[in-house]
């Protein structure tokens, strides 16, 4: 029988890899529709923002908090209590659908995505050394983004089949199965817990000090516009061009798809270094968002993103690439992702609270063209404090 170690496979990178693909299918089964429904039940598109608005927020406030706590607390308590936040979001979508219980799930959902989707990510960082950190954080990545194009497709499809509300439903079942499961991922590790490792600013400073991490900071506050565009407006401009659920489901699965190629990106970013990747593609990043202003049709949105998509699996990469090295020498890792996503997310925030005004008053294509100016200048002025890496000699044991 063939060893995981002999195919070059760490079995301690399995569980959380296989947490990751049914985390990121369960939230993104119902994710594509999400603005639709809140739509249905009643929100206004100026609100729409607001109201999305809250997952960043909660991110901002406490992303260092979850860092340092997955460091001193251990990875797996903090994973489990986001898969426990995930469910209580969808339930609080589901019933009673008021803009309380609406407002209350997106600041769960930020919980919930912050406390799983980065800490996963930290776990596996902890296993890997830095001349494999690429290849096979990227393969990681991707196995998540599987379960986003499995989500993304089958979700709005039964939403359009059947009804609105089946895919939150299928979403908060799965989601107490996971819940079930995880509970026979036992920690061992004993917390060690301090008050100052509750003040988010602790964590802020320390990586606000080091320039490379503060420039990474700055290019991921404008990249995280376009998500602000692409996860609230991006469905309804699917609608605007006379297409259905379907077709939204079809867009994102697309960009998942494409997500999938983050293992090969991950060798490219050995091998060219990190940097030069992660300026490429946000530069890459910026024009296409740009272009994707002047889309007329549905056909040429689904290429125009999808190519966007492409692009943002070696951007993803190469960003957590590069600033886990930082991180792993410094032995702060935790510090980096949480701060890092803390950080970047006040972009996300900030183009959510104004993007409803800004569409109403200018449409929604115009919010493309903004995001993409946002990165484009970004990256002029952070870029030179981007140090190049140095190479390393895998070790051979």
């Amino acid at each position: 029988m063939i060893s995981l170690a002999r195919i070059g496979i760490n079995k301690k990178i399995i569980v959380p890899s296989i947490i990751s693909f049914f985390f990121s299918f369960l939230y993104y089964f119902y994710f594509p529709v999400l603005s639709i429904y809140f739509k249905s039940v009643g929100i206004r598109d100026e609100l729409l923002g607001v109201v999305f608005a809250f997952f960043p927020l909660i991110m901002i406030l406490l992303s260092p908090v979850i860092g340092i706590l997955s460091d001193h607390a251990g990875r797996k308590r903090i994973i489990y209590l986001g898969v426990l936040s995930h469910f209580l979001a969808v339930i609080l979508y589901l019933w009673p659908a008021t803009l309380t219980s609406i407002i209350i799930g997106r600041i769960l959902a930020g919980i919930a995505w912050t406390m799983v989707g980065l800490i996963t990510l930290a776990k596996i960082q902890d296993e890997l050394k830095q001349y494999e950190r690429g290849s096979k954080a990227g393969v990681f990545l991707s196995i998540g983004q599987a379960g986003v194009l499995i989500g993304t497709l089958i979700g709005p499809l039964l939403a359009e089949t059947f009804f609105l509300r089946l895919p939150f439903i299928i979403s908060a079942t799965g989601t107490a199965i996971l819940l079930v499961w995880l509970v026979l991922w036992k920690s061992h590790h004993k917390p060690v817990l301090q008050r100052q490792d509750f003040n988010p600013l602790t964590a802020i400073k320390e990586f606000w000090e080091d320039k490379r991490l503060r420039a990474m900071a700055f290019i991921g506050m404008a990249m995280h516009t376009r998500i602000a565009v692409i996860s609230i407006f991006l469905p309804l401009l699917v609608l605007e061009l006379g297409a259905g659920y379907k077709e939204v489901g079809i867009i994102f699965s697309l960009r998942g798809a494409f997500h999938l190629l983050q293992g090969f990106a991950g060798r490219l970013v050995d091998k060219k270094g990190s940097r030069n990747i992660l300026v490429l593609s946000v530069i890459i990043t910026a024009a296409l968002i740009m272009i994707t202003s002047l889309a007329k049709t549905y056909v040429l949105l689904l290429i125009l993103l999808g190519l966007e998509s492409l692009i943002g699996a070696f951007w993803n990469v190469s960003a957590w690439t590069y600033m886990s090295d930082i991180g792993e020498k410094k032995k702060m890792e935790g510090v980096v992702v949480g701060s890092y996503n803390s950080l970047a997310r006040i972009g996300h925030f900030v183009f959510a609270t104004t993007s409803g005004f800004i569409a109403a008053t200018t449409g929604i294509k115009s919010l493309f063209v903004i995001s993409g100016a946002l990165i484009i200048g970004a990256t002029l002025l952070s870029t030179p404090s981007l140090t190049r890496e140095t190479k390393t000699t895998p070790i051979i044991e």
